[in-house]
C-alpha cells in the first residue's frame, strides 16, 4: 500500500530535465539573446532576476514527470485546503508582470532566423550576418552543444509513453473499479480517478469552492483506501524499466545532454557570456 508519491521516483527520472532546471536553461538563453539582439540594434531588455519560464510546463509541475500529479491529487492536507487547485507556490511572484511584447517583423527575423510565416529570413540585417537559427538559435546551440533543448527526445517518450500505457493497463484500470466503487458509496460517480473533478464549473473557478473541497477529500481518501498509487506506480515503472532495457547508450546520451545544459546554463548565469 503506498499512499503518497513524495518518495517515489520513477525509472526516467534521472534522464529527464526538471523543471528548476529548465527555468535556468531558459532564463541563460535570454541572458545570450539580449546582447545579440542589441548588436543588430533592437531594444532588447536584459532578463529581470529571477525571471525565466518553465518551458510550458503545466504551473505547479515540480519535476519533468509531474510526480505531485502524474496519478492526480494524492495528497489529503492539500486536498483540503485547494481541491483540485495548485498551491501557490512559495517563490511565486505576487505582482503581475505586463504582458511580453511581440517582436516586430525584423526583430523576429533576427531573434529567430524565420519570418512570421515560418520561411527562412535572409541571411544579413543592416549588413551584419544574422547567426544559424537567429540569436535565439545561437544562444540555444551553445547551451546545448546542438543537441535538442530540454529533454532528450527518447527519455520524454519513455515518459509519456509509460503514462499512457499503464493508464490502459489491465490492473490499473481494476484499482480504477475498486476506486470508483469507493466514490460512489460517497456520492460522486466517475468511471476513474482521471475523469474526476471533469469540467463542471463548479470545480474550475479561480478559487475551490466547498463542493469541490469536498470531492478531492473523497478523491484522494478513495485512492488510498484502494491502493491506486501503489499499483499506478508499480505499472508505470514497470513500463519504464522494459522499455529503458535496451536503450542504455542512448538513455547515457540523454543524461550526458541534461548535464551539458545545466553547466552552460550556470555558466552563464554565473557571468561567462
Amino acid at each position: 500500500m503506498i499512499l503518497g508519491v513524495k518518495s517515489l521516483v520513477l525509472p526516467i527520472e534521472p534522464y529527464l530535465v526538471t523543471d528548476r532546471q529548465m527555468s535556468a536553461v531558459l532564463r541563460a538563453r535570454e541572458e545570450l539573446v539580449a546582447p545579440c539582439m542589441r548588436r543588430f540594434g533592437f531594444a532588447w531588455p536584459d532578463p529581470g532576476p529571477g525571471t525565466g519560464d518553465s518551458g510550458g510546463m503545466p504551473s505547479g509541475m515540480k519535476n519533468a514527470a509531474n510526480m505531485d500529479r502524474r496519478y492526480g491529487i494524492t495528497d489529503p492536507a492539500l486536498a483540503a485546503r485547494h481541491g483540485y487547485h495548485f498551491a501557490p507556490d512559495a517563490g511565486q511572484r505576487t505582482t503581475k508582470e505586463p504582458p511580453a511584447t511581440r517582436p516586430d517583423a525584423d526583430a523576429l527575423a533576427v531573434l529567430t532566423g524565420r519570418t512570421g510565416d515560418g520561411t527562412p529570413a535572409p541571411s544579413r540585417y543592416h549588413g551584419l550576418a544574422v547567426p544559424e537559427g537567429g540569436c535565439q538559435g545561437q544562444a540555444t546551440a551553445r547551451l546545448t552543444g546542438g543537441r535538442p533543448l530540454g529533454n532528450d527526445p527518447l527519455a520524454g517518450e519513455i515518459n509519456i509513453v509509460s503514462y499512457q500505457k499503464s493508464r490502459a493497463d489491465p490492473r490499473v484500470k481494476a484499482v480504477f473499479r475498486a476506486w470508483s466503487a469507493c466514490m460512489r458509496k460517497r456520492g460522486y460517480s466517475y468511471a476513474a480517478p482521471t475523469d474526476a473533478p471533469g469540467k463542471d464549473p463548479r470545480f474550475t473557478g479561480p478559487a475551490p469552492t466547498r463542493q469541490e473541497i469536498a470531492l478531492a477529500e473523497a478523491d484522494v481518501a478513495c485512492k488510498r483506501q484502494t491502493n491506486v498509487i501503489g499499483v499506478w506506480f508499480t505499472v508505470d515503472t514497470a513500463y519504464q524499466r522494459r522499455m529503458m532495457a535496451t536503450k542504455g547508450p542512448e538513455l547515457a546520451h540523454a543524461k550526458d545532454a541534461v548535464r551539458i545544459q545545466t553547466a552552460n546554463a550556470a555558466r552563464v548565469l554565473n557571468g561567462d557570456r
